[in-house]
């Protein structure tokens, strides 16, 4: 079987990511890789970027796949009672209407069966619903640059998935948190035995951290931005700055936490970052403080090929927790 092409692009709210690669047997190779920042949250702004950097990257093929997150997407794993295959399609919007916050018609969903024959004879079923305008915002911005959609997945399972591409001998009896930590979101993925068990977006991000710093050291936006990843001998006023900002999202981490253990009865054993946030100064420190547990960087690449780049080694080298969810959409 020959080479297939795989493109994944993640559209976020502060930057365009976008990761082209070519797929042999389970050998993956990175083709291409690139980032653009976007200068404001428009749409107009959203198409430009996107064109710019595929067009920059000169792309193999014009399929490609993306993904989306934040309130108006929900994730919920739920029971159900044990039925056939077509059963169970007639009866998931029965169901998703009883854990969905939006109305039905104006949702698409999709989902996924985890395990038959659970306990109680039951069957465990990942559900998905995302809010049908918002899928297709994103859909029109991708088309409008000449590209193809492929498929739409979710942030936190494309994470998983790269995850899983980079530790496919993780141990299957521990509990891992993948945090991808974006401008506006973090991603709580929660995977054991090689499959994901948990999903929550946090609304909270880099930005609130750069906000933070530019409050306290009344620097503007940009220099904030600079100082919170490289802040050199100011170092402890950072640490300062965000404390309260990194507080409030690690509460929000031990809600999701405790709600995984109380559930399934297994602690975290490990936590894996990644996402442009993670960069911050004082952040693993400060996580470790709060949870006793040492957060352990992650690199989303690493079971990817680089050598094949004609571009942009630097990017895939140094910028490389940028791209989780790019990533994991690739592999799809």
């Amino acid at each position: 079987m020959g080479a297939r092409t795989r493109i994944g692009l993640d559209i976020g709210r502060s930057a365009v990511k976008l990761l082209e690669a070519q797929v042999q047997g389970d050998k993956y190779s990175l083709t291409h890789i690139g980032l653009k920042k976007l200068s404001d949250p428009s749409q107009e702004t959203l198409v430009d970027s996107i064109k710019s950097l595929s067009e920059e990257l000169t792309l193999s093929t014009r399929d490609v796949n993306i993904s989306v997150s934040g309130p108006s997407t929900i994730v919920r794993f739920v029971s159900m009672p044990k039925m056939r295959e077509d059963e169970l399609k007639a009866a998931i919007k029965f169901e998703a209407e009883k854990h969905i916050p939006f109305p039905i018609e104006d949702c698409i969903l999709d989902y996924q069966i985890l395990k038959k024959d659970g306990k109680d004879n039951k069957t465990e079923i990942l559900l998905v619903a995302a809010k049908k305008a918002f899928v297709l915002e994103k859909i029109a911005a991708v088309e409008k640059c000449g590209l193809l959609i492929n498929l739409v997945d979710v942030d936190p399972f494309a994470v998983a998935n790269a995850f899983l591409k980079s530790f496919n001998n993780y141990d299957a009896g521990k509990s891992a948190a993948l945090l991808n930590i974006g401008a506006n979101l973090t991603n709580v993925s929660i995977v054991r035995g090689g499959i994901l068990c948990f999903s929550r977006d946090a609304a909270m991000g880099g930005g609130d951290f750069t906000a933070a710093i530019s409050k306290s050291l009344n620097m503007d936006p940009k220099a904030s931005e600079d100082m919170k990843l490289a802040p050199g001998a100011r170092l402890q006023e950072v640490v300062n700055s965000t404390k309260n900002t990194l507080n409030s999202l690690f509460d929000e981490l031990r809600l999701s936490f405790s709600y995984y253990e109380n559930q399934s009865g297994s602690p975290i054993d490990e936590v894996y970052i990644c996402g442009g946030a993670s960069l911050e100064a004082g952040l693993e420190s400060a996580f470790n403080e709060a949870f006793e547990l040492k957060p352990l960087l992650w690199n989303p690449l690493q079971s990817f090929d680089i050598s094949k780049l004609p571009q942009n080694a630097e990017l895939a080298k140094d910028m490389n927790r940028y791209f989780a969810v790019a990533a994991g959409l690739a592999i799809r």
